[in-house]
């Protein structure tokens, strides 16, 4: 077996790393007995994330679930969440053996499943007749509200979005499941949905598609925040996701009560960044950017401010895009360097696994997803670096650790203490 190779090769990452990264990256199926348990629906929330398309998807007939959690197992698995990502040609599919769920690869049993629950916020009403989830619902295992507030990106209107990117698609596809928002979430819906679910959540997250001017995507987000706020009974953190702001607004932000500041970057290589970000290269600029990032820890301190490369997405290759790192060890070189460079200015980066959707632009294009060895050695220098310069585990997304990490999307923070 594959997976039991990368676990001899790579001893001191853990199996869960391996596994997780696999399925990630390959997608997964789900029975109709699977899909006949309790369990909360994926929301569709940002991006589709899916390898299938959302035709195919959509016929099974019900929402998978937002996120799966592995454990046991004849690798005796240490609890691992992982996003779901529908792929009915994935080897991976969950399905009830003798009434239990398990993840199987190849027909095989590999892991016990866990769907993830339904939060207890869930199903309250809001004061327009929608349920709460439809506005915020809920990621990392239950632990953080997330608000797509601008549904769409003003980048697809000029045909610069970044190729990696289905937001515009997901909207497309998925948009009915909150049938009554258009592209724009109202703010004072927002701060009603994010005060029900403050209860229950740990922290919450404002985020959604860029507005290429400048002055009013400030205000657009300014005012979200604000009007959450001052609507919040409970004080809980605020994770922002924008783009890579000046120094003046974000002390606005600060102000206002953001804790976690997450500038996406997206990939390190400069040429790559251009190509593969062109709205975000003509908008702002890659040293702009850095920055723009770099100057953001003087406001929200070490360890806050996160800036996401989309894992993998350098090795991105095909005939209409012949651009990519060919070989795994040039990939890493280079987005090491990008690692060292941020660390090394008290910036602590994230990373998300390259989700190939079909109907971004580089799906369309034909390109293919690296492989499993990648992350693994990516997550590898990520840890070394991160020791070098005494950094700590970015700030907002939760404990770290095997058996711990609820991040979904990644296992970089499932890797190590």
């Amino acid at each position: 077996m594959q997976l039991l190779k990368l676990m001899e090769g790579y001893p001191d990452i853990p199996k869960e790393v391996i596994v997780k990264e696999d399925v990630l990256l390959k997608g997964l199926s789900f029975s109709d007995s699977a899909l006949s348990q309790s369990y909360q629906e994926k929301a569709y929330y940002l991006f589709t994330f899916d390898p299938d398309n959302p035709e195919k998807v959509k016929s099974r007939g019900r929402v998978i679930p937002q996120e799966i959690m592995i454990y046991g197992g004849p690798l005796n698995l240490r609890n691992t969440v992982i996003q779901s990502r529908h792929s009915l040609s994935s080897p991976y599919r969950v399905d009830l053996v003798e009434g239990e769920l398990y993840l199987l690869l190849n027909d095989e049993p590999l892991a016990r499943v866990k769907l993830a629950p339904k939060p207890s916020y869930y199903g309250r009403t809001l004061s327009n007749g929608m349920r709460v989830e439809e506005v915020a619902p809920a990621i990392y295992w239950g632990e953080t509200a997330d608000v797509t507030a601008f549904r769409i990106c003003e980048y697809w209107n000029v045909n610069q979005q970044c190729k990696f990117c289905d937001i515009n698609e997901n909207f497309k596809s998925w948009g009915y499941l909150r049938d009554k928002l258009g592209a724009v979430v109202p703010p004072d819906l927002v701060a009603e949905a994010v005060e029900l679910s403050s209860s229950s959540v740990k922290r919450y997250l404002i985020t959604g598609g860029a507005i290429r001017d400048y002055k009013k995507e400030v205000e657009f987000y300014l005012n979200y925040v604000r009007r959450t706020e001052e609507s919040l009974s409970r004080d809980i953190p605020l994770r922002l996701n924008v783009q890579a702001l000046r120094r003046e607004d974000l002390e606005k932000f600060y102000e206002l009560g953001v804790d976690y500041y997450h500038p996406n970057l997206e990939v390190w290589d400069e040429r790559l960044f251009s190509l593969l970000s062109p709205g975000k290269e003509r908008n702002v600029g890659r040293e702009e950017w850095l920055r723009r990032t770099v100057e953001a820890v003087k406001i929200f301190g070490v360890g806050n401010v996160s800036p996401n490369f989309v894992a993998g997405v350098e090795m991105a290759y095909s005939d209409s895009f012949p651009y990519g790192f060919r070989r795994v060890e040039d990939a890493i070189k280079s987005t090491s360097q990008g690692i060292e460079y941020l660390m090394s200015k008290d910036v602590t980066p994230k990373f998300d696994t390259w989700g190939l959707e079909p109907r971004s632009w580089l799906g369309m294009s034909g390109a293919k997803a690296p492989p499993v060895e990648y992350y693994l050695e990516l997550y590898r220098s990520y840890l070394e670096l991160k020791k070098k310069y005494g950094m700590p585990w970015p700030g907002g997304l939760g404990e770290a650790g095997p058996g711990v990490s609820k991040v979904p999307a990644s296992g970089f923070m499932d890797v190590s203490n």
